[in-house]
């Protein structure tokens, strides 16, 4: 095992030991109370199902570079340099201006976390966030480049799958021609509640105008390879799928308090809490994505992070995501997973 220095104060938000176990017993209480959603996850343009077997080229929009596979997710642009955290869905249905047509709906059941009407403000331009309580753990859904908001679509308000949200357009900051339009689509997780501190001490010179819903502060996961498990059968709701998501490493992080990340997602943490937590262990996809967390009680002195495991063949996928990175000197920590760590330990 390998430790990795990493600065930051372990002093910083300690709970009592008692405090977390109480917190945890209720939260998981309630869960276990709560029916776990079995609805129908539902592909998110009004009207269609989703693609099984359909060529990428039907489905997803290209960029400029006229590759398909440049609106998939993952290490798809700029020859394979950058990163996409969602999938971008072509538009079916136009009028005779060329304008998109397409209703885009709730891809299951949940609760307006966000919405932000004015495109100018944001990459995603015109977009609505919801989250979803019922799932385990408890995700968010994107809805992005939006021409349109629909009526009654404001934050808290309830809505059912298959809701529609708003109509797709081609809205952003950067621009993008109407003959490009199309849904920006994700479903992830929010890494800290706390984000505005950590973003006001970066001291960007811009102002954060979507608090916690900023896009810094969130990770997606493979939304088209979700939904064709869904179509397959081979999963029924979100917790199903994240056992399906491959462990490309585990880190250990040394905290005794109990991160607000591992409170809001009480899904996500596997084992019985100790009656004294000194460390987490957090298993993290291939790029980044946190799929299983881990309490320790009687963990040895390391430095802040120390490397328990990882797969070299998956690790191979991250050329455009600086997780961990290997060299010929040992293996460290890239900047990417640096600032997943500092958000969700919050130093």
């Amino acid at each position: 095992m390998q430790a990795v220095e990493w600065r930051g104060s372990p002093q910083r938000n300690r709970i009592r030991p008692q405090l977390i176990r109480s917190a945890f017993a209720a939260v998981i209480f309630l869960f276990s109370c709560y029916s776990q959603l079995t609805a129908e996850i539902v592909w998110p343009i009004q009207g269609q199902s989703i693609p099984r077997n359909r060529p990428v080229s039907d489905v997803i929009q290209a960029t400029s570079s006229g590759k398909p596979e440049s609106g998939l997710f993952g290490c798809v642009r700029n020859n394979g340099y950058k990163f996409h955290e969602g999938i971008d869905i072509k538009s079916q249905r136009r009028d005779r201006y060329n304008r998109p047509m397409d209703k885009v709906v709730a891809v299951l059941p949940g609760r307006v976390a966000y919405v932000n009407k004015i495109g100018g403000k944001s990459n995603y331009g015109i977009y609505v966030i919801l989250e979803h309580l019922e799932q385990r753990p408890q995700v968010y859904s994107l809805y992005a480049h939006l021409n349109s908001v629909e009526v009654g679509i404001l934050k808290g308000k309830e809505v059912k799958s298959g809701q529609v949200l708003g109509l797709m357009g081609n809205t952003a900051s950067t621009g993008i021609p109407r003959s490009r339009a199309h849904l920006h689509f994700e479903i992830g997780l929010r890494l800290t509640d706390n984000f505005q501190n950590w973003y006001t001490s970066q001291k960007f010179k811009t102002r954060n105008e979507h608090g916690i819903w900023n896009g810094m502060n969130m990770v997606g996961l493979d939304v088209l390879d979700l939904f064709r498990k869904a179509a397959d059968g081979k999963i029924s709701n979100i917790e199903e799928y994240f056992k399906t998501i491959p462990e490309a490493f585990r880190l250990r992080v040394r905290s005794s308090g109990a991160p607000d990340m591992m409170r809001r997602y009480p899904g996500l943490v596997e084992g019985v809490l100790p009656r004294k937590v000194t460390a987490w262990d957090i298993a993290f996809s291939w790029y980044g994505l946190p799929i299983r967390v881990f309490p320790v009680s009687d963990a040895e002195a390391f430095g802040k992070v120390q490397i328990l495991k990882m797969n070299k063949t998956l690790l191979a996928m991250t050329k455009c995501r600086s997780t961990l990175v290997i060299t010929s000197n040992g293996v460290s920590l890239g900047s990417i997973l640096k600032h997943y760590l500092e958000l969700i330990f919050e130093v």
